[in-house]
């Protein structure tokens, strides 16, 4: 084995994270403590149904239904569905199956004297946005969202892999607060790009350029109409405990430092102003709509464009 490759591979090895990193403690055998609390509590009841029941259900019966009933259990605990305990995942389905599916928005702690019949108080954990973007949290303290690009490490060598992650090593261990990295994904609007592209389609400078341009305003208005398709969204959230002057001052600042430090690892950032934070804000309370260009501000006039030719 060469130098270099003993190299990459001394890399690879330091940089390899465990599958089961996350995976909980076991207590008998390959069973979690919650997995043996559920199958020891469905054994100990079945046992003690047949003290009851013996003198009444024959035994073979007995052990028959009992085989399945602690056969459905097994499977029920054993199960993971989207990475979640399937008992769990149960739980939490029939919470939302009774839950109501519009919410109004009420005030931190309390909720509103008369609610609509299938209508339930949703407390937002935000009170406002300031004028500079930063976000002002229920609980007096305040936040700084920044949008971050992604980075794609299988294009990309071995030896420019060490160093973006390297990059990313140098903002961790930089941080001086808490930071949450959120990523999530919506609905990708295709609309306004096909519209730019018919709209300037015209005024290109050769005939075949406005061609494919409107190929491929055909092709993206085909692919809209075909699938469904998604947009993937990752924002670093600075936090700080109180939401003063200074506070409000140093989240700002720690947004700029990661800003500067993520760009050694290629991730770009762009810290939100407040009608960008906005629009994150209205997309997670409704994640299936596509995003809005021109979502208006709380506390903004809206206005419009008076249109050629019409009376004002």
């Amino acid at each position: 084995m060469s130098s270099t490759e003993r190299e990459h591979a001394s890399w690879d090895a330091l940089v390899k994270i465990p599958a089961d990193v996350e995976k909980p403690d076991t207590l008998l055998g390959q069973l979690t403590a919650r997995q043996t609390a559920w199958l020891a509590g469905t054994v100990g009841v079945l046992w003690l149904g047949w003290h009851a029941l013996r003198s009444l259900v024959p035994a073979l019966v007995y052990l028959v239904g009992s085989a399945l009933v602690l056969a459905v259990v097994a499977a029920v605990v054993l199960t993971r569905r989207d990475g979640v305990p399937l008992e769990r995942w149960l739980a939490d389905a029939v919470r939302h199956r009774h839950a109501p599916k519009r919410l109004l928005a009420t005030p931190p702690g309390g909720r509103p004297a008369v609610l609509p019949s299938g209508v339930g108080g949703l407390e937002l954990p935000a009170d406002g946005i300031a004028e500079d973007g930063t976000l002002l949290l229920d609980d007096g303290g305040c936040a700084a969202v920044c949008e971050a690009t992604t980075v794609n490490l299988s294009l990309r060598t071995p030896v420019e892999q060490q160093a973006l992650v390297a990059g990313f090593g140098s903002w961790l261990n930089a941080l001086t607060g808490p930071v949450q990295i959120l990523v999530r994904s919506h609905r990708l609007d295709l609309t306004p790009l096909i519209g730019q592209l018919e709209q300037q389609a015209a005024e290109l400078p050769h005939p075949l350029l406005e061609d494919a341009a409107w190929a491929h305003a055909e092709y993206l208005a085909r692919l809209a109409g075909q699938w469904e398709l998604r947009s993937r969204q990752i924002l670093v959230i600075h936090r700080e405990p109180a939401s003063d002057q200074a506070d409000v001052l140093r989240v700002q600042r720690r947004a700029q430092e990661s800003t500067r430090l993520l760009a050694a690892a290629d991730v770009r950032t762009r810290l939100l102003d407040r009608p960008g934070l906005w629009r994150v804000l209205a997309q997670a309370c409704d994640p299936n709509q596509p995003p809005s260009a021109s979502l208006a501000v709380p506390g903004q006039p809206v206005t419009a464009l008076q249109a050629a030719g019409e009376p004002r």
